[in-house]
């Protein structure tokens, strides 16, 4: 019974996973031949930004609220219902914060500075999936809450965007059709709630601080995690043009597919881990992977550029070059993953699963610093960088696995 409700959950994360990674890349290649690369480039650097305000606003609840729920499960339903009022809670004074945070930034980046409308405009539409008590669903292992209505809005928001927005002129349609989406998968994902008699309840400002405190160990790895993407967006659209955003945002954009890919499988495993502690069920993921791994390695490093084209069109063929540069971080991003929160976590390692993405990000940041140093930082040696790190990561947690693997027999 455990194993088909395991199975049954990863299949509903699948199906999500997949809506989140299939539908920007059907957007991706439309996107890229309306909009200018110059506006392209803008647009992937606000939704890199808003990437973060994203992850602040989850601030490890989809690990440590996860967690708790899992455990509380068929023991404590009172319980679960005060998880979920209090990361509510949570996430709305977070989400004040951010606001805070972003108007400071939206008159020191330029980027940010020359398109504030289009900025608020995302900031709003991330601001909403507070509502959305994915940990709880996860927790209970009820993922069709959160995979039915996702689809369903995002469903809807694609179609607009390819039908309505045709050139640079209606760029604000994409976030405002992004606000939609978001406001129809939050009333049906609490409408879920409900149907599943679920109260929201709190218990008050002590406890939502505790709450942060205990969260914020997940946060710190994940924020960590992200020096690995969209902090690299970042930093190359302070340094370089529009043009080269938009070569390097497309290149994250396939690296996240990828990545989305595993995100399934390692969130599905990790309550799973956490009650059973199968080792044996890793071991078997790990080696299925394998095969598909060298088979992707293989496609890009013999067209590479050929794809990029395919995707985004005549104008991104080096990015296509660049992709190739990024093979180590797709391939050992996945083994990374599984050995930390699955393993690590399962193990009671967490310090241990932040700290080797602290050093893997401190890593990234030493690296690109000397590369801008000694004026050597364009594309390719930011895509070394990021490898060099993703490959640091997995060696840390791997080692750590190996000497403490007697805490999962």
């Amino acid at each position: 019974m455990k194993s088909n409700k395991l199975l049954s959950n990863t299949i509903y994360l699948y199906i999500l996973t997949f809506i989140k990674m299939i539908f920007p890349l059907i957007t991706l290649p439309y996107l890229t031949r309306i909009l200018s690369l110059e506006v392209y480039g803008e647009v992937s650097y606000i939704k890199s930004y808003i990437s973060y305000v994203q992850l602040f606003l989850d601030f490890g609840f989809l690990l440590s609220a996860t967690k708790d729920i899992a455990i509380a499960k068929g023991k404590d339903d009172k319980k679960i219902e005060y998880i979920v009022g209090n990361t509510l809670a949570e996430k709305s004074f977070l989400l004040i914060f951010s606001a805070v945070v972003t108007l400071a930034a939206s008159f020191v980046i330029p980027i940010l500075r020359n398109n504030q409308m289009f900025l608020w405009l995302y900031f709003i539409a991330v601001g909403l999936t507070i509502f959305l008590p994915d940990y709880l669903y996860r927790g209970i292992e009820r993922m069709e809450c959160v995979t039915i209505p996702y689809s369903c809005a995002k469903v809807v928001s694609v179609a607009l965007t390819l039908t309505l927005v045709k050139s640079n002129e209606d760029v604000l349609l994409i976030p405002i059709l992004e606000i939609a989406g978001n406001l129809v998968a939050a009333v049906i994902s609490l409408l879920c709630l409900k149907r599943l008699k679920i109260n929201i309840r709190f218990n008050g400002f002590k406890e939502w601080v505790y709450d942060l405190k205990q969260s914020g160990v997940y946060f710190l790895s994940n924020f960590a995690t992200t020096v690995f993407g969209a902090l690299t967006t970042l930093i190359v659209g302070i340094i370089m043009n529009s043009a080269e955003v938009a070569y390097w945002s497309v290149c994250m954009q396939i690296v996240a597919a990828a990545k989305s890919m595993y995100t399934p499988i390692a969130n599905s495993i990790y309550p799973y881990m956490v009650t059973n502690k199968n080792l044996l069920l890793v071991k078997m993921i790990c080696k299925i992977m394998a095969l598909p791994m060298i088979l992707g390695v293989v496609v890009v490093l013999f067209a590479g550029e050929n794809i990029l084209v395919l995707i985004g069109g005549p104008n991104y063929t080096y990015a296509g070059y660049i992709m190739k540069w990024l093979l180590p971080v797709i391939v050992s991003s996945f083994y990374s993953m599984i050995y930390g929160w699955p393993v690590l976590g399962a193990m009671g390692k967490v310090k241990e699963t932040t700290t080797s993405t602290i050093i893997a990000a401190a890593c990234q940041i030493v690296g690109i610093f000397i590369i801008y140093i000694f004026d050597v930082f364009n594309l390719v040696t930011l895509a070394v960088c990021c490898g060099i790190s993703e490959i640091m990561l997995l060696v840390i947690r791997y080692y750590i696995f190996v000497r403490n693997k007697e805490l999962l027999t």
